[in-house]
């Protein structure tokens, strides 16, 4: 099997197609091979699933094999882009518990919240992982983390240990939401690559996040307005920018 020269990390199971899918397309139609690595994808702990979660998955109409069905969705929208899906085992926040068997999030507030003390050597962890499966030249592509949820920052603190060079892209929906701050997310020296996307590019795009059914209603009210939400981002020049960290 061909090794990847692109590796985007995706916190979720949705967020690097979500965010820079016409990116993906274009690199995949120019003879790259793109690999999508979901930091956040694995089964929930055994025992009973906090009830955030329960909440969550009754929204979604995955039930309790809500991981199983949602990496099922993400190998066909990475297809969709040219990219080979790449599932790690960690948790969802929403599935992760505190060293006192609390869990991590007991709600929509706390998904937002700084990344925990006790979760950076989580981080830590994650970006030995990283370095270590990352071959050769391979670029590497990591989420900004706008919007602040926590798993965003998590793989950002991620990609920052790795003291590498490193492309950040702007996390979608957050990134078209009125008054947000890119610059608040860069650190000095950073500087922004631009992308050319083709019709056919932004077109796999669009219909990739369509294969994220259990995620549509989380993110928008149906399929129109996600679909008025992408052309509206599009038309003002989003998901065509990714950031450089040099090393």
């Amino acid at each position: 099997m061909s090794k990847p020269n692109w590796v985007f990390l995706s916190p979720h199971l949705d967020d690097a197609v979500l965010s820079c899918g016409g990116i993906i397309r274009e690199l995949a139609i120019k003879g790259s091979r793109v690999e999508i690595w979901t930091i956040c994808a694995g089964d929930p702990p055994a025992g009973p699933r906090p009830p955030f979660a329960m909440s969550l998955e009754q929204r979604w109409q995955t039930g309790p094999e809500s991981v199983a069905a949602r990496r099922i969705e993400d190998r066909a929208a990475c297809a969709r882009v040219g990219a080979t899906a790449v599932h790690f085992d960690l948790p969802d926040c929403i599935y992760r518990r505190l060293p006192d068997g609390s869990p991590l999030v007991d709600g929509e507030n706390d998904l937002w919240q700084p990344l925990p003390e006790g979760e950076i050597p989580l981080a830590e962890r994650l970006a030995e992982q990283i370095k270590a499966r990352l071959e050769g030249n391979c670029r590497l592509a990591a989420p900004l983390g706008l919007g602040d949820h926590i798993d965003h920052r998590l793989v950002r603190a991620a990609a920052l240990g790795l003291n590498i060079p490193i492309y950040f892209y702007p996390d979608y929906p957050y990134a078209a939401r009125p008054g947000v701050d890119i610059q608040k997310y860069l650190l000095p020296g950073w500087r922004r690559r631009r992308f050319v996307i083709s019709p056919a590019a932004l077109d796999a795009w669009r219909s990739a996040i369509e294969l994220y059914p259990s995620q549509i209603s989380s993110l928008w009210r149906d399929l129109d307005e996600m679909h008025n939400a992408f052309q509206a981002y599009v038309e003002q020049g989003g998901g065509r920018s990714l950031w450089i960290k040099p090393e």
